[in-house]
């Protein structure tokens, strides 16, 4: 009977390293190419004169002006100048026709939107509210993050340190919320 028992134990053992073997065995086998490698939409926030206002997900190669206002059914054409103007996610879009033509105004997203969509809050221009939506953030936390950066912007989230009641588990976990994000070099957009 014990035998019986210890031959089912090395049965399912060997059955489970040879299944294993297989899956492994098989990823392993494919490609690069049959592999996805595929990059996160662009969620850009379409508003103005459009057919459809809203939130749209964009193929990161095609993520432009005249796309997204294409996809938002704009009512206006899109000046020139504008229709190949490179988009990030986070952006906000708002198309205006105005007596001069139409304008194309690019800002954020709300903080609630960008934090539903798994982005992240630009530490140096989230209102307190918007902060507030961060966990772990308490009001005199969102109040001193404001004062602080109107003294001197954020470089990083780790400098939330300064501040009293922010230690390092409380900056870990505003790092998964909040971002210092790198300033497009002027010269280079001027180049393209």
């Amino acid at each position: 009977m014990e035998k019986d028992r210890v031959k089912n134990q090395w049965a399912i053992l060997l059955c489970s390293i040879g299944l294993f073997v297989l899956f492994s065995a098989v990823e392993c086998a494919q490609t690069d190419s049959q592999k996805t490698h595929t990059r996160p939409a662009v969620a850009v926030e379409v508003k103005g004169e459009v057919a459809r206002p809203g939130i749209y997900l964009l193929d990161p190669a095609a993520a432009t002006v005249g796309v997204a206002a294409a996809k938002a059914g704009a009512r206006v054409e899109i000046p020139k100048g504008e229709v190949d103007r490179k988009l990030l996610s986070g952006q906000s879009i708002e198309i205006t026709d105005k007596k001069r033509g139409v304008a194309i105004k690019l800002g954020r997203m709300p903080g609630a939107a960008l934090l539903a969509l798994g982005l992240k809050l630009d530490l140096n221009s989230a209102s307190s509210g918007e902060l507030l939506l961060v966990p772990r953030m308490r009001p005199a936390i969102a109040a001193q993050v404001v004062a602080g950066r109107s003294r001197k912007p954020w470089a990083n989230v780790d400098e939330l340190r300064a501040i009293r009641g922010v230690g390092p588990k409380t900056v870990q976990t505003f790092q998964e919320y909040l971002e210092v994000p790198a300033v497009p070099d002027r010269n280079e957009d001027r180049q393209k």
